[in-house]
């Protein structure tokens, strides 16, 4: 049970507490101050005070910049026109809040500073981009983040290369898995280059598993797809493919992977992650989706599942088109010292976009390939 009070600050709210303390009463005091800032930057400050047993008897905070946390957000959006919504939530441990109202519609790209309070505070943030008709076409989130004071941070939705990443979001959401003799699998598509989970409205597609040569199941890209299968170790390949209006973005307009694994019966009583990976590409884009025409950009690889164990890697190719993945150039993979892997790729003048096609195989023998057409835009 729970009330909430709201004010714009005008006359000042007085509060009391009264009766005895109580273990399990919680109370949030959250406030937002808004500024507008040079070039367009707009900057707010967000405050969120907790307390516990009783309710506030007055409040009184004076907080300097070593109290806050610097958060720098960048919401992308690539095409024109374009809506948004962002919602920032404060969180006390028990994952108590209260919602402050945000502006329903903002014109995207935007770019926004933030300072949070930091003490016993965990923010929680969502990201929509929504249509002419303010539906949400599009969204990211980023959970339950806990700032240092006087830290500094760069937080960036909606920009690429949106596409799957199997570290992001819950476990429980996504992947592939068994359970006796079934196996279910999910794999979003549309994940942001910065590693938010992230979801988008799809106009076609789907998610297909097989085994043998035959079609085992067959759903939505967007759904978890399962069949009942055989105890023995058998052979699997699971397609999931999705395409995206152009009315909603011009990157990552198609997103597809394929992947094969072997599975058993499990020897346990139980369910058994399936061994699957996945290569997020996390290139330095503008927030409108571009990188420069005629230039050089380094495209950092990060793997997830079971091949971004180190050593766990067999081989690791990405190739580039520019005419939309009717022919494609073969990019060389490089390793640093501390294991990071990337590619380094050089844009003709002319070209419009880049699609990629990555291949990785683990140690185990198990397979993918991720195409993303139109990753990102390239720009004079």
């Amino acid at each position: 049970m729970g009330n909430t009070w709201s004010t714009n600050g005008v006359p000042p709210m007085r509060t009391a507490a009264l009766g005895p303390a109580s273990d399990t009463l919680r109370a949030q005091f959250t406030g937002v101050w808004k500024t507008h800032g040079a070039a367009g930057r707009n900057v707010d400050y967000r405050l969120a005070f907790n307390r516990k047993g009783s309710f506030f008897t007055g409040l009184t905070r004076t907080l300097t910049r070593a109290d806050v946390a610097e958060v720098k957000l960048g919401f992308g959006a690539s095409v024109t026109g374009a809506k948004g919504q962002v919602t920032i939530r404060p969180m006390d441990e028990r994952g108590m809040t209260i919602d402050v109202s945000e502006p329903q519609e903002q014109k995207l790209p935007q770019a926004t500073t933030h300072y949070l309070s930091t003490a016993g505070v965990r923010w929680s943030w969502t990201a929509a981009q929504l249509n002419a008709g303010s539906e949400v076409r599009m969204l990211y989130t980023k959970e339950l983040v806990t700032y240092k004071p006087g830290s500094s941070h760069t937080l960036r939705f909606n920009t690429g290369v949106v596409g799957p990443d199997l570290a992001a979001g819950r476990q429980e959401e996504q992947g592939a898995e068994r359970t006796g003799d079934y196996i279910s699998a999910r794999i979003p598509l549309f994940n942001d280059g910065s590693g938010n989970p992230g979801s988008s409205i799809v106009t076609g597609g789907f998610a297909r598993l097989e085994s043998g040569g035959r079609i085992l199941a067959e759903g939505p890209a967007t759904d978890w797809v399962g069949a009942e299968v055989l105890a023995a170790s058998a052979a699997y390949r699971l397609t999931v493919e999705a395409s995206r209006s152009a009315e909603d973005t011009s990157t990552s307009t198609k997103v597809a992977g394929v992947w094969t694994f072997s599975s058993a019966r499990p020897a346990w009583d139980g369910t058994a992650r399936l061994p699957l990976s996945t290569v997020r590409l996390a290139p330095k884009l503008s927030l409108q989706g571009t990188a420069p025409a005629g230039g050089t950009l380094t495209v950092p690889l990060k793997l997830s599942g079971p091949a971004a164990a180190a050593g766990q890697v067999a081989a690791l190719t990405v190739k580039v088109s520019y005419d939309g993945g009717r022919t494609w150039k073969p990019l060389t993979v490089t390793t640093g010292a501390n294991g990071a892997r990337s590619v380094s790729v050089k844009h003709p003048a002319t070209a419009r976009a880049a699609t990629f096609r990555v291949d990785l195989k683990d140690r185990g023998g198990n397979t993918v390939r991720e195409t993303i057409t139109n990753a990102y835009r390239l720009a004079p």
